[in-house]
């Protein structure tokens, strides 16, 4: 399933209207692990603005209008405006349960983690805890072989 966003921007700069939309594929967008910053500098660079303008530090103070979204994006919309917050925790945890979702299905015989919500919450901790000792080795190892 694809989850994507269209979110768009408009403003008066000295009297003259600017405004632009960008389509953001949400998947890509968080397996980069960017924030909304990205997405202002994406309507900018369509706008045709850098950061150095007056222009762009009027934009960034605008809110973000969301006018379209599909998949699990549609959830966290309301009124417009992007729980981002919780857009981002539920894409997770369905990016997540895709990890996982196979192993349950070999090791255990279950179809469907959402039939098994306590398999599914202890699979889920046990791959993040694994993620964050990854990370946290990835961090205390780095520069361990410069004296080689």
């Amino acid at each position: 399933m694809s989850h994507r966003l269209t979110l768009g921007i408009e403003f008066y700069f000295k009297g003259e209207p600017f405004s632009s939309s960008v389509t953001i594929d949400l998947d890509e967008h968080f397996q980069a692990d960017r924030d909304v910053s990205h997405i202002y500098d994406m309507l900018a660079k369509e706008i045709g603005l850098d950061q150095y303008r007056h222009e762009y530090d009027v934009m960034v103070m605008q809110d973000l209008v969301c006018q379209s979204a599909e998949g699990i994006a549609a959830q966290y919309v309301e009124n417009g405006q992007v729980d981002w917050q919780g857009l981002k925790e539920a894409w997770q945890k369905e990016a997540d349960m895709m990890v996982l979702q196979p192993i349950a299905n070999k090791f255990f015989n279950v179809e469907s983690l959402e039939d098994e919500p306590k398999l599914a919450a202890a699979l889920l901790a046990a791959y993040r805890a694994g993620q964050d000792k990854a990370a946290n080795l990835s961090k205390t190892n780095i520069g361990w072989n410069e004296g080689f």
